[in-house]
């Protein structure tokens, strides 16, 4: 907790211009990483999306520094006055619809949390929104949701109309009926993740200027007379696509993201690609589609290898995948002299590695750096934690 002492010798705070007591003020109540935006652009893979952003979605940082907010404001009136600005910058949408909040407080919110987990005391979403929307310049940047049911849509359809919205994102994978029902995308709109988008909203979700990072999770019956919609997605570097197409159907691979990719070739930086039930070879039309391609992480097997001159340097292994164990030894390390990185897409941990053994030995041996979802080599996390192999197994750590 932060102590406001009071300081000693000839040099007199309380002159400090009133910029300054409001700078350190806004540093003291600060929550960095659950305030920002932009923090689910850096995530990494399907899996680490979660171990990565467990930081950014947990909240206890946020209640924190009310905790300190109302202490400090104790101090004067003039700090109450000037901190009374920043009350309500996280709302829990189930604590309006439980009236333990009213609707007015969303003029304080930059982040907003949906949570279908929780019955309405009475149907707030209409009128939540609207008294919501009567407010011009309302500063929500961030709205995640939780359990996309038939309540949590209807607040979603009004999320087009918020001018500073830059991220939304779901804590939780998305089911076989969730459908995300935004009608209008917000202009100022950069990360939209673990959504499954109705067909009939396709077209307005590619369609804009803003949009950095996209993540869809597309289910087989999207694959049924599929239809790849015209976008308009100039920002987009980061595509992520999940989902099943069948045992018997295309990959997502072969029959979206490629086509998809063909339309305006746009600038992809990172693309990941988690099919389910599919062993396809990654199509070699990828690298000419994504010719500033960086990282790519995929669920199937590499296929051929990049052009010599192309960029990626990057390969992200899913340990979800039916090849994982034997997907790098047997093919991936004589395949690809140009890697730099091999990311595995768990964390490392004190009791089992998300990977096997030979894999560190071996990526020491040709220069290669191997690091888990966080970034962090194996070396870098057993110095610090004191950690060594068992000798025993290819899996397991012992202190």
């Amino acid at each position: 907790m932060i102590q406001l002492e009071k300081m000693k010798g000839k040099a007199n705070i309380s002159y400090l211009p009133t910029e300054i007591w409001q700078m350190i003020l806004r540093y003291a109540i600060a929550v960095p990483i659950f305030f920002d935006p932009d923090f689910v652009g850096s995530f990494v893979t399907e899996t680490s999306f979660v171990d990565v952003l467990g930081d950014w979605h947990d909240d206890s940082a946020y209640w924190q520094s009310e905790r300190e907010r109302n202490e400090i404001s104790r101090v004067c009136k003039r700090w109450n006055d000037y901190l009374a600005q920043f009350q309500h910058r996280f709302v829990r949408m189930e604590d309006i619809r439980q009236r333990t909040l009213q609707p007015e407080v969303l003029k304080y919110a930059r982040r907003i949390s949906i949570n279908g987990n929780y019955s309405p005391v009475y149907d707030v979403a209409e009128q939540t929104w609207q008294c919501a929307l009567d407010y011009d310049d309302l500063p929500v940047e961030i709205i995640t949701f939780v359990r996309l049911n038939q309540m949590v849509k209807e607040m979603m359809f009004y999320v087009g109309a918020l001018k500073h919205l830059a991220t939304v994102c779901s804590e939780e994978e998305v089911d076989e009926s969730g459908a995300l029902p935004i009608m209008t995308i917000s202009a100022s709109l950069r990360h939209l993740h673990s959504v499954r988008i109705p067909k009939s909203s396709f077209q307005s979700f590619f369609t804009s200027s803003c949009l950095v990072s996209l993540t869809i999770d597309l289910p087989a019956s999207f694959f049924v007379n599929v239809e790849i919609p015209h976008y308009h997605l100039p920002s987009l570097q980061t595509l992520r696509v999940t989902g099943a197409t069948g045992r018997d159907g295309p990959s997502i691979a072969a029959s979206f993201v490629v086509p998809f990719l063909r339309q305006r070739r746009p600038e992809i930086k990172r693309l990941y690609i988690y099919e389910r039930e599919k062993r396809e070879l990654l199509p070699y039309e990828i690298w000419d589609l994504c010719p500033h391609l960086e990282v790519i992480g995929i669920s199937i097997m590499p296929g051929p290898r990049p052009p010599t001159s192309h960029p990626v340097s990057e390969f992200v292994v899913s340990t979800t995948s039916p090849r994982y164990q034997g997907q790098l030894e047997r093919s991936f390390f004589p395949f690809w002299p140009d890697l730099k990185t091999i990311t595995v897409d768990k964390c490392w941990n004190a009791v089992v590695l998300p990977c096997p053994a030979p894999w560190i030995a071996r990526c020491q041996q040709l220069g290669i750096r191997l690091q888990d979802a966080r970034g962090a080599s194996w070396d870098e996390y057993s110095a610090k934690k004191n950690l060594k192999l068992d000798e025993k197994s290819e899996w397991i750590i012992k202190s």
